[in-house]
């Protein structure tokens, strides 16, 4: 199979299989390095390596570092001696990857073999690779959501408190299809900071008869996957901020509760949201 060589590895659409680090291969004038793999190379990506040409054998021809490539065994050699280190990616027909540098060296090693890399080792590590992939994308999702919701006007202007000259309003609340997202506005009227030291959120349904007013029968924990980066709301101002929280069952006779704990004080602000507001909020769609 011919081999395609891209200079610029700028994004690379693959399924993730296994990727392993070469670490830094050296040649010189005097030494090429050859390197041995345990599938036929697909495609090899340098950094800095310009195409200035082609061989006779129509394997190209570059500026800096020459590279040959065979099956499963790859040779590179110095074109320049004023190359500077780039990088190498090398995939191969089974979609494995294997990226490091090139470089001069005094004392290169002449033969790098990858043929024996444990495969069950490198697919734990693409596994672990590929689950952190997918929780970053996640969380940027949740991020530009939560962006869109901070961005709305004002949806209500009747839920929230005043208490000890601390107005909390919530001004906004969104659902998608695993999240409610909550944007909040604090102002401070009093002369000193008010620090949030934890935000509660609770969902609490219904009553037993024969318990007190407040006791409920279900009371539900609900613990926030994305929280704000400010803490401190500084005296004589306010800030916008918002939650993200897992989606949660809403009945028709319960309340969501918010409460917001100062710290190294007493001024413990909450909110209590009824069931039909909640039931009702705006979707997320995209």
């Amino acid at each position: 199979m011919k081999k395609r060589y891209l200079l610029i590895f700028a994004f690379y659409c693959f399924k993730i299989h296994a990727q392993t680090n070469m670490g830094t291969i050296e040649v010189n004038n005097d030494n090429t390095a050859t390197l041995k793999f345990s599938s036929d190379i697909s495609n090899i990506i340098f950094g800095n390596n310009p195409q200035i040409g082609a061989m006779g054998d129509e394997h190209p021809k570059f500026k800096y570092y020459g590279n040959f490539s065979s099956g499963k065994t790859d040779v590179i050699r110095l074109n320049d001696p004023s190359a500077t280190q780039t990088s190498i990616t090398i995939i191969l027909e089974n979609e494995d990857v294997f990226y490091g540098t090139i470089k001069i060296g005094a004392n290169p090693k002449l033969f790098y073999d990858f043929s024996n890399i444990d495969s069950k080792q490198k697919q734990v590590d693409s596994k672990v690779m590929q689950d952190s992939l997918n929780k970053q994308l996640e969380i940027t999702r949740i991020e530009e959501k939560l962006k869109y919701v901070m961005s709305q006007k004002i949806d209500y202007n009747d839920i929230g408190l005043f208490q000890d000259k601390m107005e909390v309003q919530v001004s906004n609340i969104a659902n998608d299809d695993k999240n409610t997202y909550i944007k909040f506005i604090i102002s401070n009227k009093s002369g000193s900071d008010y620090v949030i030291d934890n935000t509660i959120f609770k969902y609490v349904e219904g009553k037993k008869k024969g318990l007190k007013k407040k006791e409920a029968a279900i009371e539900e924990v609900i613990y926030p996957i994305y929280i704000p980066k400010q803490y401190t709301i500084k005296a004589y101002s306010y800030i916008e901020f918002g939650y993200v929280i897992p989606l949660f069952t809403v009945g028709s006779s319960g309340d969501f509760n918010i409460q917001f704990v100062e710290k190294n004080g007493t001024r413990n602000l909450k909110i209590e949201i009824p069931s039909n507001i909640m039931l009702n909020v705006k979707k997320i769609d995209f």
